[in-house]
């Protein structure tokens, strides 16, 4: 599952904030607890997995610039 499947990053992003607020409150009892904390492991993996992904294209982007500014340059071409 990628992050962008169902929910956009900063979607999952806000609900993982909203799980870590409701564990650390301390006001969930020890089963609802278990099933946050597997909530959060899987928002965070999926989000991990989306920044990874977007990692990814960006290496590509700045791959693609710096070879755009290693060819020389035609002069007949700018004229």
């Amino acid at each position: 599952r990628r992050c962008g499947d169902n929910m956009e990053f900063e979607e999952k992003l806000g609900q993982l904030e909203e799980v870590a607020k409701k564990l650390e409150s301390g006001s969930v009892g020890l089963e609802e607890g278990i099933e946050l904390y597997r909530q959060s492991l899987d928002l965070t993996k999926d989000c991990l997995q989306a920044l990874e992904l977007s990692k990814g294209k960006l290496t590509v982007l700045k791959q693609q610039m710096d070879a755009l500014f290693e060819q020389p340059i035609d002069e007949d071409e700018l004229q």
